[in-house]
């Protein structure tokens, strides 16, 4: 067999192949001779058909099998041969055809992980700062406040305002006509925390128990909803329940409520540190980010458009996910698709710059390295070491040998690069000197 390779592009080759008419012979021969073992033909006994027969009969797919099977093991042993680093399935225009006594002659395109030629790792990166302000205490004690609120009914005839909760009945019409299917009966609803459309949650503002109100809302024409497109939407609200939310006085007992905090001051102390530890793993994971956007930035390299693809299908896939998740309807337009697919290519170009590190650093994980992650993660979660391996067997072992590889990674360009502390937002620094 001979094979020549010719470079299309950066990240596409094309492989001219070449395949001898005397193994394409033998292929045949010992195909037919396989064919002849197990065919059933009228009037011949099971592996006594002769040659013609089977040649009259089978000729059409028993080529066929002979070319899918050399064109396989031709484009194999080419691709071992001239070592090259394909990233994609085979493309070929059309399978080639046998002509008696001649070579089979085709051509295979593939997609290859492109050369990076001079690896640039001198990365200058910015750390933002790990600090808790005040105020950010406080937005965590009255989130306290508000999940060890009481609940009761209101006296009197109060309107309802922004932090009640109402018992409801609604039904819905659409430019006119009942939708029964989008009625609701007895539906609480929270007023002020954003869950509402705003026109709904700003209606109900100031109605009271028994009262009826009708919710205009207007759609645009490019709504994500293509049934309320362009029309308009009202909604006959039946107010059957007024309730107001009672919120917890902030003192020791109310520490002591919340957690295992013996006073005021040990909940706002033990707050703060744990506040303090998320925003210092917040700011080392946005270094990390920072680090790889940073090197794939400072290597413009191309990127194989197939890898581009899947990375996309894969992030729009976790984008729908999460907004069933959200009950909401997916709404990121052109721009948002154009730059969903930027942040794709971004990430296949970084996934290959790691690789060629990898490869010229010669940074690799041992077998050791994954025993060590194994009882780290048994030792965290409480589980038996038996029992994570087991969890980690196969395919998910190999994904954690790839995280392992890409923390080494990431650790060597941090190592190596030039990080700046960013400077206290203005906010953060008039909380800093208010502590002190």
């Amino acid at each position: 067999m001979q094979s020549q390779v010719s470079e299309i592009d950066p990240v596409t080759v094309e492989i001219q192949v070449e395949v001898p008419w005397d193994r394409v012979q033998k292929n045949l021969d010992e195909t037919f001779t396989k064919l002849q073992r197990t065919a059933r033909i009228k009037g011949f006994r099971p592996g006594k058909a002769p040659r013609n027969v089977l040649q009259r009969l089978f000729s059409k797919d028993v080529q066929a099998e002979v070319v899918s099977n050399l064109v396989e093991e031709s484009v194999v042993q080419a691709v071992q041969q001239h070592s090259i680093p394909v990233v994609s399935q085979a493309m070929m225009d059309a399978r080639p055809e046998l002509t008696q006594g001649q070579p089979l002659t085709f051509k295979v395109k593939f997609e290859v992980r492109p050369k990076v030629e001079n690896l640039e790792t001198t990365l200058e990166l910015t750390r933002t700062p790990a600090t808790v302000s005040d105020a950010e205490i406080e937005q965590e004690i009255e989130r306290l406040r508000q999940q060890h609120a009481i609940v009761r009914p209101i006296e009197g005839e109060r309107a309802a305002q922004k932090g009640d909760v109402l018992i409801i009945d609604y039904a819905v019409t659409i430019d006119g006509e009942a939708k029964p299917d989008m009625k609701g009966e007895n539906r609480t609803v929270n007023l002020g925390e954003g869950r509402l459309l705003d026109e709904i949650d700003a209606g109900l503002v100031g109605a009271k128990v028994g009262e009826k109100k009708n919710i205009e809302i207007a759609r645009g024409d490019d709504d994500a909803n293509k049934e309320l497109a362009g029309k308009k939407v009202v909604f006959e609200v039946d107010v059957k329940e007024l309730r107001e939310r009672v919120l917890p006085d902030v003192d020791d007992e109310f520490a002591k409520d919340v957690g295992e905090y013996e006073t005021l001051a040990d909940l706002r102390t033990k707050l703060r540190a744990r506040l303090e530890e998320s925003a210092k793993a917040r700011s080392e994971s946005q270094l990390r980010e920072q680090a790889v956007e940073k090197l794939a930035e400072k290597n413009p390299i191309p990127v194989p458009p197939s890898l581009v693809d899947q990375q996309l299908r894969a992030m729009l896939q976790e984008y729908m996910q999460i907004m069933q998740m959200l009950g909401q309807q997916p709404d990121f337009g052109k721009d948002g698709f154009d730059e969903m697919r930027k942040r794709a290519e971004t990430k296949v170009r970084a996934a290959l710059l790691l690789g060629e590190l990898s490869r010229k650093a010669e940074i690799s994980v041992a077998a050791d390295e994954v025993e060590a992650k194994m009882r780290e993660m048994a030792e965290k979660t409480g589980k038996h070491i038996a029992k994570v391996k087991a969890d980690y067997a196969g395919e998910k072992r190999e994904q954690l040998e790839t995280q392992i590889l890409e923390d080494k990674l990431i650790k060597h360009l941090l190592e190596r690069a030039t990080i700046t502390d960013a400077a206290p937002t203005s906010s953060e620094s008039a909380a800093s000197a208010a502590a002190t």
